[in-house]
């Protein structure tokens, strides 16, 4: 079992002093970009030795450091780690012109292996294996390759094919055969699933389908490790799951949220969005809203969620008093906009008429403006065609 209650951060990249406490359950962080969504990530991650090399002491501070609390199997901690202790993580040793990576540990690192992390380079290249390429190939070797395999592997195994199914009720796992590859000792598989347009290859499927299936075939693999008796459902560590709504359409977006609830309900989920429609899915006290106020990277105390989360909110209310977006109209419709309203004040009906006639062509057909913008016309007493 692993819980973070939450983390101070101390002149850290953009982050001068930040305190975040964290919901046993899920957390999503949100705001703007360069607010210290990844940066809080890192912190975390690098607390159980997963180092990071991208976090560096704020140059306009003397120091750098962060304090993590929180509480595993055995016992209570808090810890405090200096930036300094990871900025000499990475040396490079001369040997014959080939220069070798030295990692140390961190002294006071917290003794856990139940922390899943996924990183916003999740889906790079990796040499010649892919994300992708690195679940199948252990989905065959960890449910084909033995003829006999545990019960919670079994358990494990029913669990995935399910989520073929929830991402998409069409779908459904039909083998996984091994690829052949020449004078190649590394194992290669392609799962195949059954579609309305017949049996393809998982790399077929859209590029959203696939990126959701590799976090959720990612968690079920890497919490096997870990959770060494029980299936995936009974997982109480922690998942790092940074741009959550990376190469999703909003649609996914709030699917992959559901089927996260469904496979790891015991688990705390510790998210970076950029996403309106993963807020709107979020429950009461799991959004985190950051925003800069005086120059500095602090929590928004003003956004308050009901009992229903922003299950009720619009995507613009969302985008505007949650993530911090300051405009959610293009410039040209302001200006526009405010144009057609000096005219009116100046009962310019020409320039008003000609203001309005732009404007009308930008909306939406359904949208209510048009029937206000109309009447306001009206207003000026002239005789108008709006046709």
């Amino acid at each position: 079992m692993l819980k973070v209650d939450g983390i101070s951060i101390r002149g850290i990249n953009g982050i001068f002093d930040l305190d975040i406490k964290l919901n046993p359950g899920f957390n999503f962080i949100t705001g703007e970009n360069g607010i210290g969504k990844t940066t809080i990530l890192d912190c975390i991650s690098s607390s159980f030795n997963r180092l990071s090399r991208h976090l560096r002491r704020n140059v306009s501070t003397e120091e750098g450091f962060w304090v993590i609390y929180g509480k595993t199997a055995d016992r209570s901690f808090f810890e405090h780690f200096e930036i300094k202790e990871l900025e000499v993580i990475n040396e490079n040793i001369g040997k014959n012109e080939n220069r070798l990576l030295y990692r140390r540990r961190l002294r006071n690192a917290i003794l856990s292996k139940e922390l899943v992390n996924f990183s916003i380079y999740r889906n790079n290249n990796y040499g010649s294996m892919n994300a992708l390429d690195n679940v199948q190939s252990w989905f065959y070797k960890n449910y084909f390759s033995d003829m006999h395999i545990s019960e919670k592997k079994y358990s494990n195994f029913n669990l995935a094919k399910s989520c073929f199914e929830k991402l998409d009720p069409n779908i459904h796992f039909s083998k996984i055969e091994q690829r052949k590859l020449n004078n190649s000792p590394n194992i290669k598989a392609d799962i195949y699933l059954e579609t309305p347009s017949g049996e393809i290859p998982l790399n077929y499927l859209s590029s959203g389908y696939k990126s959701c299936l590799n976090i959720l075939l990612g968690i079920i693999r890497t919490t096997e490790v870990t959770n060494a008796y029980n299936n995936v459902h009974d997982y109480n560590g922690v998942i790092l799951i940074d741009e959550l709504d990376l190469h999703l359409h909003p649609e996914w977006q709030v699917k992959l949220v559901h089927i996260l609830r469904w496979l790891v309900p015991n688990a705390q989920i510790i998210a970076a969005t950029h996403s309106p429609h993963i807020i709107q899915a979020a429950k009461q006290n799991e959004v985190i809203p950051l925003k800069f106020e005086n120059g500095e990277i602090t929590l928004n105390k003003n956004v308050n969620s009901s009992e229903y989360g922003f299950q009720g909110w619009t995507v613009e209310e969302v985008l505007k008093d949650v993530m911090g977006l300051k405009d959610t109209h293009s410039n040209l419709y302001n200006d526009l906009l405010f144009q057609f309203y000096k005219a009116l004040d100046n009962l310019d009906v020409e320039k008003a008429y000609n203001s309005y006639k732009e404007i009308i062509k930008m909306l939406h057909l359904d949208n209510h403006l048009k029937k206000i913008l109309k009447i306001q016309m009206g207003g000026l007493g002239e005789e108008i065609n709006f046709d």
